[in-house]
């Protein structure tokens, strides 16, 4: 692949439902919370040597007092241990228990068949793709002892993705002052190019209507976008972008893009990108159009009701 995809709204779909199916597996699987799970994948790839609980917080993006919390819980569980120079805290590292190994093993096999149950595999292609990305989704955030790179890809990937998440939410933040689910709303205009009614949003993006209603009257306030209607369909209601909201729409996409090289693509081989590019341009694709045409199915049976 010549250059990286774009990172569109799509990706940004397939990012969410791949983030909530590996939630929903954890909390099926543990009762660990993310951030204590995302704590023991990190130790369990640091192998013997452990890692010291400043760097923990280095790598992972977490506050000190979340990963001092994080792992007294883990140790509390018998997961984890902290080991070290006897009366100098400073020098003491957590490890990755035996039962946390064991732990991470019974997890990773809950996430690969949530992963699977989320996205059809009926479909060979659509297979392939799932499996080339969760071995992609591990690459972005490389185990620290060699002898993990092909172990708990599935777990990996979902400390890999609470990152990258984190990252693009504060970096959109940032860039235009407005929440991801805003951001996305006025991504998915720009990528129509014509005004969508709020279901149509609220389809495309995968989010519950009330949440897109909510954004839209955001945006309708910060003067983004306005609502229109129309005679020949009275109770829709569509939105469309202000030339304020184009100018907003271009710095989010190309913030996206910008954060997706850093986090992303800068991060993976070639191969990689394109497993990660067809999950957004393929699945979430080939999904939209399955679930567009079971509604159709059936049009042509249609009769008065009594």
């Amino acid at each position: 692949m010549a250059h990286a995809p774009k990172f569109g709204s799509s990706f940004f779909v397939a990012f969410k439902l791949t983030h909530e199916a590996l939630d929903a597996a954890l909390k099926a699987a543990s009762d660990l919370s993310i951030t204590q799970y995302r704590v023991l994948v990190k130790l369990l790839t640091a192998g013997e040597t452990g890692l010291p609980q400043k760097e923990v917080g280095s790598l992972l993006d977490l506050k000190p007092n979340v990963v001092t919390q994080a792992i007294n819980a883990l140790a509390d569980e018998g997961l984890a241990y902290r080991a070290g120079a006897t009366g100098d805290k400073r020098f003491r590292r957590a490890h990755a228990t035996a039962a946390g190994q064991q732990h991470v093993e019974r997890v990773n096999a809950a996430v690969v068949e949530q992963l699977y149950g989320l996205f059809p595999t009926d479909d060979e292609s659509w297979r392939k793709i799932l499996e080339a990305s969760i071995a992609a989704g591990a690459d972005i955030d490389p185990p620290l002892s060699p002898e993990f790179a092909q172990k708990y890809p599935a777990s990996r990937t979902l400390v890999s993705i609470e990152l990258v998440r984190i990252a693009l939410e504060r970096g959109l933040k940032d860039a235009c002052g407005a929440p991801l689910s805003d951001c996305l709303v006025m991504m998915r205009l720009g990528e129509a190019s014509r005004p969508l009614r709020v279901n149509d949003l609220a389809e495309a993006l995968e989010m519950p209507t009330a949440n897109v209603t909510r954004a839209v009257d955001r945006l309708t306030r910060r003067g983004w976008v306005r609502r229109m209607g129309s005679d020949r369909d009275r109770k829709a209601v569509f939105v469309v972008p202000t030339e304020d909201g184009e100018f907003q729409e271009r710095i989010i996409s190309e913030k996206s893009n910008e954060l997706a090289e850093t986090l992303l693509w800068s991060k993976l081989t070639p191969a990689d990108q394109e497993a990660i590019g067809d999950v957004g341009s393929v699945v979430i694709e080939g999904l939209r159009r399955r679930r567009a045409e079971e509604r159709n199915v059936g049009f042509g049976d249609l009769k008065p009701l009594e």
